[in-house]
């Protein structure tokens, strides 16, 4: 049992009710949650900003510290700021800030899943990382799709980042491996799929007459999936089907992805739950693929 508070300046404060002393703690916090959370006892709803999840997790955090757990472990569906963990020019690695702060609270374990780059892994110490993928949940879900058998089908990695996770998934389905190398302007933010900064596109394989599986780790805005979508359906692939681990589909990605459905570009997205969309289940051309059992292993585990 805990309590959460916000004052009207908007600090939060967290108080656990019963007693953790010497106890194995697990803190479940999922940064991308943006539907209403109720504080005050009920008598507050707020929608909170990544930054807002994570001081509400910091707090937590303490109060387990202060109220003197044995261990603490985070289990972040989504670890937060994973996209920065290098930099090209005078900008933080803010990816490996969070852990170092999280460590520094005394966070023995962070549980997540498809994190951005494993290389964040190596900024800790003593924190050991527990880095989960959904490859079962998403195969058994593209069998549901098609046929995993076909001659025809070829998986595509979408750039030289995911090329060890298409790898896997060509080497399991025993299909051969195809890549789209990409050039891109770093200069320009991407703030809508209408709005990409890939300058050019290339195929490495042959897609001509198949069925494409690409697997992504996140999908953000989407120009990135919808320009490869476009590209490899006019290389002639008969059909694209898609996975996420991380569907965000941040901005106006979703009305984007009904579009281009409707123009045929692509058959099915598969996604997780690690990320709550209400919307995206109504949608015919998505599927959700569970990983609460996933997580769950994963914590008797390390428990027992």
């Amino acid at each position: 049992d805990a309590r959460f508070t916000m004052f009207a300046n908007g600090e939060i404060k967290t108080e656990i009710v019963d007693s953790v002393r010497g106890k194995d703690v697990y803190i479940v916090q999922d940064v991308e949650n943006h539907l209403p959370i109720k504080f005050n006892g009920g008598s507050d709803e707020r929608v909170l900003s990544i930054n807002d999840h994570i001081f509400a997790l910091l707090s937590a955090v303490d109060a387990a510290t202060q109220a003197g757990a044995g261990r603490i472990t985070l289990v972040l569906p989504t670890y937060p700021y994973s996209r920065q963990h290098k930099k090209k020019g005078r900008e933080g690695l803010t990816a490996a800030r969070f852990g170092q702060i999280m460590e520094f609270l005394g966070v023995a374990r962070i549980i997540t899943l498809d994190i951005h780059s494993r290389e964040i892994e190596n900024c800790f110490n003593r924190t050991r990382l527990e880095n989960l993928h959904a490859s079962y949940q998403v195969i058994q879900k593209l069998a549901d799709i098609i046929d995993v058998n076909d001659d025809d089908l070829v998986v595509v990695s979408p750039d030289t980042g995911a090329v060890d996770r298409n790898k896997f998934y060509a080497s399991t389905l025993q299909k051969p491996l195809a890549l789209l190398y990409k050039e891109r302007d770093y200069s320009k933010v991407t703030k809508s799929a209408n709005d990409s900064n890939i300058t050019d596109m290339k195929l490495l394989g042959d897609v001509n007459g198949k069925i494409v599986f690409m697997a992504d780790d996140m999908l953000g805005t989407g120009g990135t999936l919808l320009k490869a979508m476009k590209f490899l359906r006019a290389q002639g692939a008969k059909q694209v089907i898609c996975a996420v681990s991380l569907p965000f589909f941040s901005g106006s990605a979703i009305d984007d992805f009904d579009a281009a459905f409707r123009e045929g570009r692509f058959t099915r997205i598969i996604g997780t739950n690690a990320v709550n969309h209400d919307d995206l289940l109504k949608k015919e051309w998505y599927i959700q693929a569970d990983v609460t059992t996933l997580f769950a292993q994963i914590i008797s585990l390390l428990h027992h």
